[in-house]
């Protein structure tokens, strides 16, 4: 990358016009200062653009619009650079010299921006940018300050440097060119100096939270986030007497206790270099600086890397002003313990990590931390984690083991609901609707080769049923030829195929489920690790208007559409008691088409006025993927939540899909918008000039940011449309299902 520039700063006009007649437009000095002040925002941006590309070892990502580049580095930073033309009085030319000093000429030849009789550094550790502006006389003024205070420009006869226009000054573009191509991007100054910078998507290293000058005392530790993506290798410094560390995604500044010059640097920068594989390189920088005061003792501890597994726990701990710790671990459902307590009876903490062992299987714990400086106690820090349950290849046998087992967060025994009920397919389609029509119970179903079960007839759901095949491997395969009412009770199907091939529209078969002839809220509609394959229409279609559904969890499913129209899987129609919804949680599942067509997963009628209170219910929709059906009416559409979550969802559509795709709409003229929590979804696709939209137009609440970005790579190694298997991309990992 060249570093030794010639820069020519024009004020850059607002739009493409007709100049002629200017001066009697702009008849006065008072306007034709305000036409010139309207133009130093795009002067300014572009003067600060150009020093942060002088230093940038590569851009994350470009793009442009109407002559407006966006520009993101490698290290979060946001850029915008204008193109343009206008014609003014003297131009300020500048330049950086060889050794990297602001220069600049008003028309009468390069000399030095001076600060205090300094000269002023374009990059670097004591670098900062100039700021141009227009006084009311029409002369140009400088600042050195961001902006606070403004001098008058003096040319080298001692007068002020006017910047109106004068004569017939020329109207010249900003630059001769301006391009992204081929990984690169080219800046042509109108000189013809030329700055190139590589554009590698995918390599970033952000500090959050750290962008202005960070004040320290002596002996102070702070933590701040960091996001590293595409990176083999990083390095970091930090200025003499500081300490620097990076751990578990966060850096750790620790000042110098003693502020003397001899021993330690009192300003300067601390510095996360990163090198991709392929040899790039980008910088990340937190600007510090020691206060004068005093260091005040505060020890604190953040808990990271917590990995459970069946009877134990390791974690890591990052401390700040902290010079021990002490900690343990006890079951979520025990009194929290005091700091003295901890202090008193905890373990000591050696190191930064610690494993404990002896944990029971399938648990809730916290941990507890206690960060100690001296005889300062710190705040207690804490974490909650369940160790992993024991693997069950046989459920039927576990479950006369006296064994738990847990569907959609909830644990099933034989103590609380008795025995289960053992059924063995032998033919295709064994009736399972002698078993479960006006019935309760636990059925763990078996099947021969070749075998299946199906529903012939309308079957009722009036108690608790819980339907899950025996083996773990071998989930069986319910293929209804008929539906089945949800009157009353809960329906809970897990490790099942739930075939709707023969769903076809026959007089009773429409929907594979309803709610006809209700007599009571439906306790829990629970689906875990289940496959429902050939949907072609609506799985629910809830007709009974007076009665809701109090819990509807899908979690850990893949539903493979066959759609060539709009989908509704749960429609809950003209319902009038939306109130009575109070959990609906959509996690970790793979919906997935052959082709783009628009799919809805929870909808109702917003025309019919809804009656009843208190609104408790939650929405949660959390590390889906919805591959190849874009919703042109929202995903989730429904009337006021007390919450709503959606992070962690991979949206993707062909590029070719000339559909809009919405998220969710919410009618309530009382609904909050700081009940919503959407963030850390990434999306891919659809047709160039459409976009993945987060609230749809008539949600009467929308976040603060309604587009999902798309990504510019694709983010699936592979996608299986006729399985439903996929692959993450590198990078992509924490997004979609955690099964893999």
């Amino acid at each position: 990358m060249k570093k030794y520039l010639l820069l020519l700063f024009l004020p850059v006009a607002a739009a493409c016009a007709d100049m002629s007649g200017t001066d009697s437009r702009i008849g006065s000095l008072e306007s034709r200062v305000t036409a010139l002040e309207i133009q130093l925002d795009a002067l300014n941006r572009n003067v600060e653009s150009i020093s942060a590309l002088m230093e940038a070892g590569t851009i994350a990502s470009v793009s442009e619009s109407g002559g407006v580049w966006k520009i993101t580095l490698s290290d979060g930073r946001e850029l915008t650079l204008t193109q343009g033309s206008v014609g003014i009085g003297s131009i300020p030319v500048m330049s950086v010299d060889a050794e990297g000093y602001w220069m600049v000429d008003y028309g009468t030849g390069s000399q030095y921006i001076l600060s205090g009789g300094n000269k002023v550094k374009a990059t670097g550790a004591d670098g900062f940018t100039p700021q141009f502006g227009v006084n009311e006389a029409g002369n140009w003024t400088v600042s050195y300050d961001g902006g606070n205070t403004f001098d008058e420009v003096k040319g080298p006869d001692g007068k002020p440097v006017s910047a109106l226009p004068g004569g017939n000054a020329p109207e010249d573009p900003f630059f001769q060119s301006v391009s992204y191509e081929d990984g690169v991007f080219t800046l042509v100054l109108k000189n013809g100096t030329e700055l190139t910078v590589p554009v590698v998507s995918g390599f970033k290293v952000v500090i959050e939270g750290a962008r202005e000058l960070q004040i320290f005392a002596a002996g102070e530790t702070r933590n701040y986030p960091v996001t590293i993506e595409g990176a083999s290798q990083t390095v970091i410094t930090a200025p003499r007497g500081w300490n620097a560390a990076l751990n578990d995604a966060l850096l750790s500044i620790t000042a110098p206790v003693s502020t003397k010059a001899t021993l330690a640097d009192t300003r300067t920068d601390v510095s996360i270099l990163a090198l991709s594989a392929s040899g790039f390189a980008a910088v990340a920088k937190v600007k510090v600086a020691l206060d004068d005061a005093p260091a005040v003792v505060n020890p604190t501890a953040a808990i990271t890397g917590v990995m459970a597994a069946r009877t134990s726990v390791s974690f890591s701990v990052v401390l700040s002003d902290a010079s021990s710790w002490k900690y343990l671990v006890r079951e979520s459902s025990a009194p929290a313990p005091s700091p003295e307590y901890v202090s008193e009876s905890g373990l000591d903490g050696e190191g930064t990590s610690a494993i404990v062992t002896g944990l029971t299987e399938g648990t809730c714990y916290t941990i507890y931390v206690l960060p100690v400086n001296g005889a300062v106690l710190g705040t207690l820090a804490k974490a909650d984690f369940m160790t992993l349950a024991a693997v069950i290849s046989d459920y039927y046998q576990a479950w006369q083991d006296g064994k738990d087992i847990e569907i959609a967060g909830i644990k099933y025994n034989k103590a609380t609901q008795g025995d289960g009920n053992l059924v063995v397919a032998d033919v295709a389609a064994t009736d399972l609707r002698a078993l479960i029509h006006q019935k309760s119970g636990v059925f763990f179903l078996e099947q021969a080769e070749g075998a299946g079960f199906d529903i012939p007839s309308v079957t009722e759901i009036t108690g608790d049923v819980v339907l899950l095949s025996r083996y773990a491997d071998k989930p069986v395969t319910v293929r209804p030829t008929m539906n089945i009412k949800l009157k009353s009770g809960s329906l809970i199907l897990k490790n099942l195929v739930y075939d709707m091939v023969n769903i076809d529209g026959g007089t009773n078969a429409v929907y594979a489920f309803n709610n006809a002839k209700s007599t009571a809220d439906f306790t829990a509609w629970h689906f875990e690790g289940c496959r429902i394959a050939n949907v072609s229409r609506a799985m629910l279609y809830a007709n009974v208007a007076t009665y809701g559904f109090k819990s509807v969890i899908v979690k850990d499913c893949d539903f493979q559409l066959k759609n060539t129209a709009n989908i509704q899987l749960f429609n809950f129609y003209k319902s009038t008691v939306l109130h009575t919804y109070k959990e609906l949680v959509f996690t970790d599942n793979v919906l997935y088409n052959a082709s783009p067509v628009p799919v809805q997963i929870m909808n109702y009628d917003q025309n019919v006025s809804q009656t009843g209170s208190p609104w408790e219910g939650t929405l949660t929709v959390r590390n889906n993927i919805f591959y190849n059906c874009p919703s042109s009416n929202g995903y989730f559409k429904f009337w006021q939540l007390s919450s709503f979550e959606m992070k962690g969802n991979v949206f993707w559509a062909e590029q070719t899909a000339d559909l809009a795709s919405y998220c969710f709409i919410l009618y309530s003229a009382d609904q909050r918008a700081d009940v919503l929590s959407i963030d850390g979804n990434i999306a891919y696709g659809l047709d160039s000039g459409k976009n993945w939209i987060i609230a749809h137009g008539n949600s009467t609440v929308k976040p603060d940011v309604n587009t999902i970005v798309k990504e510019s790579d694709n983010p699936f190694k592979s996608f299986d449309a006729g399985t439903g298997a996929f692959e993450m991309n590198p990078g992509y990992e924490t997004y979609g299902p955690a099964r893999r």
